[in-house]
């Protein structure tokens, strides 16, 4: 799985011929999409290759579990955070919290190798960041904005540089190694 940040906070990972995007800023960006905030009321739904809420879906060898948000969900908009497993990885997408998931949220998780997240820093600092990193214990972090990293980088004590994108097989998670390690992407 090769793994890019693109422009506006998306996040793009390609399996072969297969892309998925996260919160791309265009509408068509790949070959499947989440959209973790979905505005309220859904005048139209897009076709098959858009996923906009919560439930199950297996797509084209993707098993995607998307989890409401309860915590950020109201009559305008609603919230989804998405585990997905592609080519035998688990990815957790937490873009723009507001308010931290609550640990019934999390546990339907379950196992996660590479978490992606961001939040709005105005409402949740980097040291409560850091304990929602350590309910989730994933393997790896891969914060969507540069702030968030710098700041994760001092509270987590690790030094990082800057990648262009982040190239991973299942067997890299196999290794008993600690979890934890920060990723910084640079945006395209």
């Amino acid at each position: 799985m090769v793994i890019t940040l693109i422009s506006g906070g998306g996040v793009k990972c390609q399996v072969g011929d297969f892309s998925l995007t996260v919160d791309p800023q265009r509408t068509k960006a790949g070959n499947l999409t989440l959209r973790t905030e979905t505005k309220l009321p859904i005048e139209s739904f897009p076709g098959a290759e858009i996923i906009q809420g919560p439930g199950e879906y297996e797509i084209s060898g993707a098993k995607i579990r998307g989890v409401l948000l309860t915590e950020e969900t109201n009559s305008t908009y609603f919230r989804t955070l998405y585990e997905v497993e592609l080519d035998g990885i688990r990815a957790a997408f937490m873009n723009n919290l507001n308010a931290l998931p609550s640990s019934e949220t999390l546990d339907r998780l379950g196992e996660i190798d590479i978490l992606f997240l961001s939040v709005n820093q105005a409402k949740i600092k980097t040291k409560e960041a850091v304990v929602l990193i350590k309910q989730i214990d994933p393997k790896v972090i891969i914060p969507i904005d540069e702030k968030l990293m710098k700041g994760l980088a001092e509270e987590l004590g690790q030094k990082v540089k800057a990648e262009e994108k982040l190239v991973v097989k299942r067997r890299d998670f196999l290794k008993e190694e600690s979890s934890g390690k920060l990723v910084w992407l640079s945006q395209k």
